[in-house]
């Protein structure tokens, strides 16, 4: 059996495996045709012996790591020959070739084979779709996160998971300290006197986020070699508050901050570092922060900080150091994320902003 890319000409087979495989919720001949010549979504079929005997489509939604598996459908002179989850295996290599790390995928709720097939790969439930076929079937939508291959360069540091909504920076600098001095042990002490010296004292609401300057001064306090870019257009954050007097207190500590940083020599590059210097720091072995954007992960827009841990090919791979339950910190140290996705979710608000902060040693 041949698993490949489909091409025009496998419409009239395409079509015909189709048209007998369900009785409503069909695709198009004109829509196969726009998915066979898509450059965007990926359309493969099972070949035997110059027939089809199957074909599985899946579409990428840009700006998330989600991909669906939008149709899967089996020749019925076909089945039982495994083809269904030969299929979604390539599916699935396919999928993590292409930066992504979940599948995601709807079936009917009567369906008990392909409902079967999908638990014993992996697919978890995540809800039951009332009524959502054109029958009025119920359908159940399920999903699973793929394994791409591991960094094959990794910056050894302990996850540190921050224990307020508000001290992501300094967990962050605490793991940067752990990777170039690994003698030192990080403490809840150490993450609020962090965050007391690096914060802007206001943000959209309730307490304020660490800036990459006032983490520059914390990490130099600490006896650290650092190397720091800022691209913004204005004062970092301030545009996250309405009120003029908080606006000024932003304003007046982001001065300071840059003043104090001027005192000590540090210079501050106005510019975005590029994904071949992000890898070469890490095969440096120095521990890279970086402000990203969480609107890609999960909708709300606000910054955050994380700490860069490996990368391979593909991926750059990061220690986040949020986790919503203990238990969920496991899933937190070495998450895979596209590199094409990294370079988008380093840009935070209207002006783009890019923080990065780069620990290069101890000099203690």
């Amino acid at each position: 059996m041949l698993i490949r890319q489909a091409t025009p000409s496998d419409l009239p087979q395409l079509n015909h495996i189709e048209n007998n495989a369900f009785s409503g919720d069909k695709i198009s001949s004109r829509q196969m045709k726009r998915f066979i010549n898509s450059p965007l979504d990926s359309l493969l079929v099972a070949e035997i012996d110059g027939t089809l005997a199957g074909y599985a489509l899946v579409l990428f939604h840009r700006g998330t790591r989600l991909a669906r598996l939008y149709s899967i459908a089996v020749a019925s002179e076909f089945r039982g020959r495994n083809i269904a989850f030969e299929l979604v295996t390539q599916c699935e290599h396919t999928v993590v070739e292409r930066g992504f790390i979940t599948l995601r995928l709807e079936v009917r709720n009567d369906n008990i084979a392909a409902k079967n097939l999908y638990l014993k790969m992996g697919y978890k439930v995540l809800k039951t779709l009332v009524h959502y076929y054109d029958d009025l079937a119920d359908g159940v939508r399920m999903h699973k996160r793929l394994d791409p291959p591991g960094p094959s360069k990794v910056i050894k540091m302990p996850l540190y998971v921050q224990t307020t909504p508000f001290t992501c920076g300094a967990a962050c600098l605490m793991m940067a300290m752990s990777a170039v001095k690994p003698q030192y042990n990080p403490s809840r002490v150490d993450e609020l006197s962090i965050w007391r010296e690096a914060t802007t004292i206001f943000m959209t609401s309730g307490h304020g986020g660490c800036s990459v300057h006032g983490l520059a001064l914390a990490a130099i306090k600490r006896g650290l070699q650092i190397e720091m870019y800022s691209q913004s257009t204005s004062v970092p954050f301030i545009d996250s508050v309405r009120d003029s007097n908080k606006k000024a207190v932003i304003t007046i500590v982001h001065d300071d901050f840059c003043q104090q940083l001027i005192s000590q020599g540090i210079e501050i590059h106005n510019t975005s570092p590029s994904l071949a210097q992000l890898r070469n720091w890490i095969d440096c072995g120095y521990a890279v922060l970086l402000m990203i954007s969480t609107y890609r992960f999960n909708g709300e827009k606000g910054p955050h900080w994380v700490v860069l841990s490996g990368y391979n090919e593909q991926f750059m791979f990061i220690h986040d150091p949020f986790v919503e339950a203990q238990k969920d910190a496991i899933n937190a140290a070495y998450v895979p994320i596209s590199q094409s996705e990294l370079a988008q979710v380093m840009q935070y608000g209207k002006q783009k902003q890019v923080s990065c902060l780069v620990v290069k040693s101890s000099l203690a």
